[in-house]
């Protein structure tokens, strides 16, 4: 079997998955700019950006999971990522409605606890890339482990005078986690064309 016999399904099976992560980094970056912009609005409008976010950011990975499956092996940790993705954005959209005066709390805690598993996952799924695209893999994962955990010790400190600069601060970790995505899946793209 000759190279180009096997780089061809390879080549068209990445041309199909970069916009996934793009997809991702532009969902992000807005999000960010929402939460930066109107960090004042009520929370709960917070709650459905992040949990709208979540969600679709979920469902993009557990596709891009599924669709490599076949050429990475830590395909499951993507999958286990979008997993917990896709329960966080339910839990921002459902649980702040529910518990009322806490429904703020609810929301960060969330934030946090997904952005560290998520981190911790990206991490072990940047194993299964290569090059730039693994860097940038393993930079995106430790910037959402740290985030994650920086938030969760602000919300243990000071919960309530810090609730602004928390919403702040999610903006300004999704925008920089989606311009590490968006600059990953040009990266992959551009890889991409030069093989092929």
């Amino acid at each position: 079997m000759t190279d180009s016999a096997v780089s061809s399904p390879l080549t068209s099976f990445a041309k199909g998955l970069w916009w996934l992560v793009l997809l991702r980094g532009v969902l992000a970056i807005v999000f960010g700019i929402i939460a930066l912009l109107a960090p004042g609005a009520a929370l709960t409008a917070v709650a459905i950006v992040y949990g709208a976010y979540a969600l679709v950011d979920g469902l993009a990975a557990i596709v891009h999971a599924l669709q490599s499956r076949g050429t990475n092996p830590r395909w499951g940790w993507m999958l286990g990522a979008g997993i917990v993705s896709v329960l966080a954005g339910l839990a921002a959209l459902i649980l702040p409605g529910l518990v009322g005066a806490l429904g703020g709390l609810v929301v960060l805690w969330t934030i946090a606890i997904w952005a560290v598993v998520s981190g911790v996952m990206a991490l072990r799924s940047a194993g299964g890339s290569a090059g730039r695209a693994r860097t940038w893999a393993i930079v995106a994962g430790v910037l959402s482990l740290l985030f994650g955990v920086v938030l969760a010790v602000a919300i243990l400190v000071n919960p309530g005078a810090t609730l602004l600069s928390l919403i702040w601060t999610a903006g300004v970790w999704a925008v920089i986690f989606g311009v590490l995505l968006v600059v990953t899946a040009f990266t992959v793209r551009r890889a991409v064309a030069t093989a092929a």
